[in-house]
């Protein structure tokens, strides 16, 4: 007896360097493709947008569609998509878009928390981590992690740093604290990685109030004091345990700087290692599905 090995299509945005979900998904495809098995793209529909008919407008529309050229992503086209495919769509994805028989659902955020959530009763399902995860709905989905460090980031040492940068995200119903509100004080909202970079190595403090980005460790490994505003968490040991990749070189509130800056220099070997640990979990990922998934036939 022989697994019959399935495709796989993930539905995703159109790539960007500041979208950690689209990362997150586009480093799924190329990595299934660098381990051997065949992985395609089929680009999402905005989330707005309901009904198979809009969603099929979108998709032929899907010539504007962005990929990063660096990774292996090719798009799907109508002809790839079969009752044998297996199916990825994050937990933003209302629904079963592309009534996919084989459906595994891979929690990046919080189903809810910002966005609704609408899931099928026969999906699998992967998390980024345990915060992502809703047991009760899964039974306790296993990790699909893809980190990958934007190499973008460095810190040049510059004599002149002073300052304050910030960032607000997904913290926009927090209060503000008086150090961004100053007009010295940049925002780097919307700012491309390079600029990021620049600004994280003029300024010496970056404030973040969104609790949950990849901001507040690049800030650190820049040589910024990084700090996040609290709001969700009773305590730093709390959001530590929610944020594994926090738990060096960023301060969980004002209190909490002298810790974000004495482990400083073990944030970017941190996050390497959970580079490396992310591509053990795509290995998992594949054995899980196939071994669901795919039926069997007989050779010779």
């Amino acid at each position: 007896m022989s697994k019959l090995h399935k495709q796989y299509i993930v539905y995703a945005p159109t790539f960007s360097p500041n979208n950690g979900g689209a990362i997150f998904l586009h480093n799924l495809v190329h990595v299934l493709n660098e381990i051997g098995h065949t992985a395609l793209i089929w680009p999402m529909s905005p989330v707005y947008k309901s009904g198979l008919r809009n969603r099929l407008k979108s998709w032929l529309k899907s010539s504007n569609f962005t990929v990063d050229p660096t990774l292996d992503t090719p798009l799907a086209t109508r002809h790839d998509l079969t009752n044998d495919t297996i199916v990825v769509y994050p937990e933003i994805t209302m629904g079963n878009p592309l009534h996919a028989r084989n459906v595994v659902r891979w929690l990046l955020y919080p189903p809810g928390k910002i966005n609704p959530y609408e899931f099928g009763e026969d999906e699998m399902f992967f998390r980024v981590g345990e915060i992502c995860d809703v047991p009760q709905i899964t039974g306790g989905a296993p990790d699909l992690l893809l980190w990958r460090v934007n190499r973008s980031y460095r810190n040049e040492n510059r004599p002149d740093r002073r300052g304050v940068c910030y960032i607000v995200r997904k913290g926009r119903d927090k209060p503000r604290v008086e150090q961004t509100e100053t007009p010295d004080a940049i925002c780097v909202d919307g700012m491309s990685h390079i600029e990021m970079n620049d600004v994280f190595n003029q300024c010496e403090i970056f404030i973040s109030y969104d609790e949950a980005t990849m901001y507040s460790q690049y800030a650190a490994i820049c040589g910024c004091t990084s700090i996040v505003i609290p709001g969700l968490y009773a305590s730093r040991d709390e959001w530590v345990a929610e944020h594994e990749l926090a738990r060096f070189g960023v301060a969980y509130g004002f209190n909490d700087i002298s810790h974000a800056v004495t482990t400083q220099e073990k944030v970017l070997p941190l996050l390497e290692k959970q580079e490396r640990k992310g591509k053990e979990t795509v290995y998992n990922f594949v054995a899980l599905t196939q071994e669901r998934f795919c039926s069997t036939k007989m050779i010779g």
